[in-house]
């Protein structure tokens, strides 16, 4: 069984119940302190058993697999899930009830991200992605009394039940096509049959089903309405680490359907399709996000366009004509998404301070002259935007540089792919109007004389999170070598563990 190569993800899913059982217990003065250290702690010890448990193997009758890919993704997860916790803190001091609830929702989220990295068969897949989605469910619609939050919940569940229709009829197709649904059968029958028409649609229906997780055209249509509704820490999930399962499936299927049949009329097929998607993705984030002026809705169609960029690495996988650069490519969305989550959870570090401020704290007025009430919070505000842009010498800047130039490489062979990176080019050009539109309502304008007035007195985890934001974004974009060695390690893991 090797129980140990599981160790992590049980901490995990014994804090979630522990959050549960101290919100129970504990007297009603002291459970809003409590639940957090309870998560935090839990999944501290998940991060220290990552970086220590190191062997490579299977566990759980082959189900669960560990490898160097599964590793990075398991340690990105638990430390954001950290960073997390510390931002939801001063939100839910501010809750009368659920504090157990919030948190234990949140760590069984977190497991199933963890879980998706190492899954080796197809019903394993959809069980722990199907775990993230629905924790997602009742975490968008967490704030009871607040329609917004409950119009988002039932928007996310009737959005994502299709959504998991089609993954699952997808592996019943592929199931029906290679008559296994374990990845290493699955991967074995392509090297040798190629796509017949029952397998292409299995595996079209398996990536829109993965889309919807991703925010990509186009399964994107419910991440405005429900990151502008739900509760900012939990909008900060669903953009950053909730993402992130999406695009590590993503990247493991793309490696066992698609690239062992590189070279094929099927396999070249899959180029075309997921270039469409990338640019479509890339175009309608940044173009939908220019009239934006709710900061939570900005960031969403931001997010949909950062989907765009990430999916052009996955395509440089795919028409890759060698190993290396396949593994450019998907150690280039690794780093990508290490570089988001990061820039994006220092945002919403910002979003969620002034979500203490009261209603409309979403509107970009709000903002207006934010350095002169918190300069704190506009300087970790200010390097976050710089970072989604791509402005050196932010971390984003890695992301997208590492991503294009995966894209060059690969084009040299494939010389189509040279008008996705012309997309891609004219993206980053978008992205900074409306960027640079909030940076000016921060620092160029007074504040608002019917909006909140004086300074902004933040409570302690707050302050954390922001610290450890704004140093985490500079030191990412100046020493990025260690970063992307390590994403370069998961995605040569990945391929090895293809067949």
């Amino acid at each position: 069984m090797n129980l140990h190569l599981i160790l992590p993800e049980v901490l995990v899913l014994v804090g979630g119940l522990l959050a549960v059982t101290v919100s129970l217990v504990a007297p009603p003065a002291r459970r809003a302190g409590l639940v957090p250290w309870v998560a935090g702690l839990a999944l501290a010890a998940a991060l220290a058993a990552v970086l220590v448990l190191r062997p490579d193997g299977v566990s759980l009758a082959g189900s669960h697999l560990s490898d160097g890919f599964s590793r990075f993704v398991r340690a990105m997860a638990c430390a954001g899930g950290l960073l997390l916790v510390v931002i939801s803190s001063s939100y839910t001091r501010r809750l009368d009830r659920g504090h157990g609830e919030f948190y234990g929702l949140l760590l069984f989220a977190l497991l199933g991200v963890m879980l998706v990295s190492s899954v080796t068969d197809l019903m394993g897949l959809f069980v722990s992605l199907e775990l993230v989605t629905i924790t997602s469910y009742v975490l968008a619609a967490f704030k009871r009394t607040d329609p917004r939050s409950a119009e988002a919940g039932l928007k996310y569940l009737v959005v994502g039940a299709v959504s998991s229709a089609f993954l699952l009829f997808g592996c019943a197709l592929v199931f029906g096509a290679t008559g296994s649904v374990t990845f290493a059968t699955i991967s074995t029958h392509v090297a040798g049959k190629g796509f017949g028409p029952l397998l292409a649609l299995g595996a079209g229906l398996v990536f829109c089903g993965l889309f919807f997780k991703a925010a990509a055209v186009p399964f994107q249509v419910w991440a405005p309405d429900v990151y502008q509704g739900a509760p900012s820490p939990v909008t900060a999930f669903l953009s950053s680490l909730s993402k992130s399962a999406g695009f590590v499936l993503l990247l493991r299927i793309v490696s066992i359907l698609v690239v062992p049949a590189a070279g094929t009329p099927g396999g070249d097929a899959w180029i075309a399709f997921f270039g469409v998607v990338a640019s479509l993705t890339l175009l309608y984030g940044n173009l939908g996000a220019m009239p934006q002026r709710d900061v939570k809705r900005l960031l969403a169609y931001s997010s949909i366009g950062h989907a765009g960029y990430m999916l052009l690495g996955v395509t440089v996988v795919i028409a890759a004509k060698t190993t290396a650069l396949r593994v450019d490519g998907a150690a280039a969305v690794l780093v990508y998404l290490v570089a988001y989550y990061l820039t994006t959870l220092t945002a919403f570090a910002v979003v969620v301070a002034l979500s203490a401020q009261g209603r409309g704290h979403d509107s970009a007025g709000v903002y207006a002259g934010l350095h002169r009430r918190s300069p704190l919070l506009a300087f970790a505000m200010l390097l976050a935007l710089l970072s989604l842009a791509g402005v050196p010498p932010m971390a984003g800047l890695i992301g997208k540089f590492l991503v294009f130039f995966s894209l060059v490489g690969a084009a040299e062979a494939r010389p189509g792919l040279y008008a996705l990176g012309v997309v891609g080019s004219l993206g980053v050009v978008l992205s900074l109007y409306y960027y640079l539109l909030l940076i000016r309502d921060m620092y160029a304008k007074e504040p608002a004389a019917d909006g909140p007035q004086g300074p902004i007195v933040l409570p302690l985890g707050t302050k954390v999170a922001v610290f450890v934001g704004i140093f985490a974004l500079i030191g990412l974009g100046v020493y990025w070598g260690g970063a992307f060695d390590a994403a370069r390690a998961a995605a040569s893991a990945l391929f090895a563990a293809r067949g």
